[in-house]
């Protein structure tokens, strides 16, 4: 029994160490074109959103979230201060909520919004951002950070991360 404890507690301990800020390369897609530099969806408060929301914005945080995940809730009211704390260096932060496919799960992820403090735009699965994204992620959060065109200039990102970690994340990112 103990073997087995042990053995468990191991695989929950590196599985954390995996979901906490690791980082993983992303290659271009065959076509040349951003990650992102295609796609329709709605956001969470029913407008039409395109691959246009990065316009103007030098470098766009994309952040996969789930309303089943505390990691994801749990640093939202950061990822918020961070869209506002960093608007004025041509930054933002664009959430796309997974797991919502019907009403009451938009209701369920407007409420958490609005108890996290959130404003920036979530946008809900589509065929083209599964198509783009959605259908390789396999654990959230997740966040990448893609330029004006919707090409991932840095990510992806596994886990949540501090205020901290992720301003020098932006730091270096908006420095290149």
């Amino acid at each position: 029994m103990k073997k087995f404890l042990c053995l468990a507690l191991g695989f929950i301990m590196l599985f954390s160490l995996c979901a906490c800020g690791a980082k993983n390369d992303e290659a271009p897609t065959a076509d040349g074109k951003g990650l992102l530099s295609s796609f329709t969806a709605e956001t969470l408060d029913g407008e039409q959103a395109d691959e246009s929301i990065f316009e103007g914005k030098k470098v766009t945080m994309v952040n996969i979230w789930a309303t089943f995940c505390g990691p994801c809730i749990r640093e939202m009211p950061d990822l918020q201060r961070l869209h506002e704390d960093y608007a004025d260096k041509g930054f933002q932060v664009v959430g796309i909520v997974c797991d919502v496919y019907d009403e009451s799960g938009v209701k369920a992820a407007k409420a958490i919004e609005e108890d996290t403090g959130v404003r920036y735009v979530s946008l809900l699965p589509s065929d083209s951002l599964n198509e783009a994204k959605l259908k390789d992620v396999t654990s959230v959060p997740e966040t990448f950070f893609v330029d004006e065109t919707g090409t991932v200039i840095a990510g992806p990102y596994i886990g949540s991360n501090s205020y901290e970690n992720w301003a020098a994340i932006i730091e270096d990112v908006l420095a290149k």
